[in-house]
């Protein structure tokens, strides 16, 4: 087995977020859980434990502090999600798979999907045909994403007669709600995570009452569907993210990346900038650094790699100066990388 296949068996590469949810009952240990995260790779291993995988980079730098619960019923999932980093998330949607998402805390400065930034008070990520799912979390917020099937909720829509929205379903990926209604849907989530349903017949109850109170938000007189437009900028920054992610082990120039990409220095510097806030080759070490970090918190997955000193995890990131990686790590993780290693194997 080559090195590289070593590597991508260990790093967690981001996702087939398959849509299918489960016929069958959860078993009753799965139903709701609730645990913090410290770093990325805890938040993929998160995502992975419900079958989503998800390929996740922290942005800022700092200690990460988050937490993620789940609400498992029958036909959906509920996640709830707080982070004190912003966060980007990014892997393949899966087929047949639908969500609707909302920020609760009114810290979406840095949200964006697909890209794309919306307003306080909104509703997303429900766009029914899109292929790859790319969603960034700001610092301090708390997302909830209740997740089901595409044809779960267009058989809803249908049989309560109101299939006309699917066009709007299609067209557009948020909708703007004003504060009263976008608390409710919010104060009714939060309770079910507050309280669980305990059984079989509850949890199809929530479901039920979740997909009327979407509906509602869809039907309001106040609401604003927003047009969905990806732009070349906004497919070229998410394909970067996706060649940053697994060519991490291939440190490039600036002139390369772009060879790479098909497209031009300017271009690329500005999607980056106007997305995350710094350039692409910053973006690239952030992710190096995030894999680096992966390895250094996980004594398995370096002796599938066979790395184990901090020189061997690093070099093979593509970091040449021992002291220019360790000042870089320091700062993006608040801890130098022996520390990580150390900790890892304590």
């Amino acid at each position: 087995m080559s090195l590289d296949t070593r590597i991508a068996s260990t790093v967690p590469a981001i996702a087939k977020q398959d849509g299918s949810l489960p016929s069958q009952q959860v078993p009753p240990s799965l139903c709701s859980w609730d645990v913090p995260f410290f770093s990325a790779c805890d938040l993929s291993r998160c995502f992975q434990r419900i079958g989503k995988d998800f390929s996740i980079v922290q942005l800022t730098p700092g200690a990460l502090v988050g937490r993620f619960t789940v609400v498992q019923l029958q036909g959906m999932s509920l996640l709830r999600l707080t982070t004190n980093k912003v966060l980007l998330l990014t892997g393949e949607r899966g087929k047949d798979t639908t969500s609707f998402c909302l920020e609760v805390t009114g810290n979406s400065d840095d949200h964006r999907v697909q890209c794309q930034p919306f307003q306080q008070f909104s509703l997303y990520g429900f766009k029914q045909n899109l292929q790859e799912a790319h969603f960034q979390l700001s610092a301090g917020s708390t997302s909830i994403l209740a997740i089901t099937s595409c044809h779960r909720f267009n058989t809803f829509l249908t049989r309560v007669g109101q299939e006309h929205l699917l066009d709007q379903l299609m067209l557009s990926n948020c909708v703007q709600l004003d504060q009263k209604l976008h608390q409710s849907l919010s104060n009714h989530l939060c309770q079910i995570f507050q309280n669980p349903p305990s059984t079989a017949q509850k949890s199809r109850l929530a479901v039920q009452t979740i997909l009327v109170s979407i509906l509602s938000c869809l039907q309001s007189n106040t609401k604003q569907f927003v047009p969905f437009e990806l732009s070349a900028r906004d497919q070229l920054v998410q394909e970067m993210v996706s060649w940053g992610i697994t060519h991490s082990n291939t440190p490039l120039t600036l002139d390369q990346v772009c060879q790479q990409l098909f497209t031009s220095r300017r271009t690329l510097i500005l999607g980056s900038k106007e997305n995350f806030g710094c350039g692409p080759m910053e973006l690239l070490r952030i992710i190096r650094l995030q894999q680096v970090h992966h390895l250094l918190r996980s004594e398995q997955a370096r002796q599938r790699a066979e790395l184990h000193q901090v020189c061997e995890v690093a070099e093979y990131f593509g970091f040449r100066s021992r002291g220019h990686f360790a000042r870089a790590y320091q700062q993006q993780f608040e801890e130098s990388p022996r520390t990580t290693l150390l900790k890892s194997v304590a």
